[in-house]
């Protein structure tokens, strides 16, 4: 009879925890309508949701086995997530790929500034990453490149634009930069190199001051104008210290230095939740005002389940969901890694593949879709 009592309290105890988890999952999906600069702490729950989900399922197992209908409350929480599920998890492969006059290979990637500190620590293998990274795009051919985090040496010894212009068909290009030193290096740039003419240059003008950078790009491909967007939201921007204080934190015993550095990690990402905030809504305006067909490229620094990716992606499709595969993660650095590159398009298109290549040359991935360009009925 005890042990009946102590079984039912521990039942009792595990449906409380899991109504929470419960809670917390559903408020993760309404995080992507509430802005970070108005309601800060919902994004910690959108960022979170991947967990929270797992958690859950760990809740149907748990109640499944013992043959308890409260395994319902997570199913049904789970259930109605379910488009949430699709943006992070797919289980389907890429379609057939059909050549076409009318499709686009589209690469998008964060190039880290080609590790480009290496070489003004005169590092002996400064070039090594450079080079590796002009080898996978000469192997990839792409008709249309979009770097973030675009390096540009002026004196052209650290040669990044015209090299990519000699050996690639992709001699058109935009590049535009947040930052110039006294050396003529110009950091933290978006890049867009296309096969195909272009016929305007420009840039979205974020309302708040950053270090990051939006251009688009008008191109020309036979008898169609497409417009590139080529995106970099704001970054968390976490130190050495910051990324060491992470490496160590399971090791960590004092509890005030603990504290302390989360703290200041916490802190960093609720600033960057917040301007991205703003910057998606301008980005969103602009690209609804686009009299051409639409591509967004880009690192977005932030995940499916998130205010910005759902400002931005209103009314585009996302490669990764027509025919990605897996969970799509893009980010290659010492935190959790998640989808935060993208590929975004207006119905004009279909998408066709989704790849992410796992090449470890820098802190992000590149992304490769084919895009078809459907004709006007």
């Amino acid at each position: 009879m005890g042990e009946k009592k102590q079984l039912s309290l521990f039942s009792r105890i595990a449906f409380f925890a899991n109504n929470i988890a419960a809670i917390l999952l559903l408020l993760s999906y309404i995080s992507i309508y509430i802005s970070p600069d108005q309601l800060w702490v919902f994004a910690f729950l959108g960022i979170s949701y991947p967990f929270l989900l797992i958690i859950n399922i760990f809740f149907v197992l748990f109640w499944l086995f013992q043959l308890k209908k409260q395994l319902l409350l997570s199913l049904l929480v789970i259930l109605i997530g379910f488009s949430s599920f699709q943006k992070t998890f797919k289980f389907s492969s890429s379609k057939d790929l059909n050549k076409t006059e009318n499709q686009l290979k589209i690469l998008s990637y964060n190039v880290r500034l080609f590790n480009v500190y290496k070489y003004q620590r005169k590092d002996p293998k400064r070039f090594d990453d450079r080079n590796k990274i002009f080898d996978f795009l000469n192997d990839e051919n792409a008709d249309i490149m979009c770097f973030q985090e675009f390096f540009y040496d002026k004196s052209g010894y650290f040669k990044t634009v015209d090299t990519i212009t000699d050996f690639v068909d992709a001699t058109y290009y935009h590049t535009a930069y947040t930052s110039e030193n006294k050396a003529h290096y110009y950091f933290s740039g978006a890049a867009t190199f296309s096969k195909y003419p272009i016929i305007e240059r420009g840039k979205v003008n974020f309302e708040k001051k950053s270090n990051n950078i939006c251009i688009f790009t008008d191109i020309v491909k036979g008898k169609d104008t497409l417009r590139i967007y080529n995106i970099h939201l704001e970054s968390i921007s976490l130190s050495k210290e910051d990324e060491m204080f992470y490496e160590e934190i399971s090791n960590q015993d004092e509890q005030d230095k603990l504290k302390s550095g989360t703290r200041k990690i916490l802190s960093k990402l609720k600033q960057a939740f917040i301007k991205r905030a703003s910057q998606s809504r301008d980005l969103a305006k602009h690209i609804k005002n686009s009299p051409y067909p639409v591509v967004v490229c880009g690192d977005f620094n932030d995940t499916p389940i998130s205010y910005a990716y759902h400002k931005v992606s209103e009314n585009l499709n996302d490669a990764f969901v027509e025919c990605g595969k897996g969970i799509g993660n893009t980010y290659n650095g010492k935190f959790p890694s998640f989808r935060i590159d993208y590929i975004l398009f207006t119905d004009n298109f279909s998408a066709q593949q989704f790849n992410v290549q796992k090449i470890d040359y820098s802190d992000h991935f590149p992304i490769i879709s084919h895009l078809q360009l459907n004709e006007e009925k």
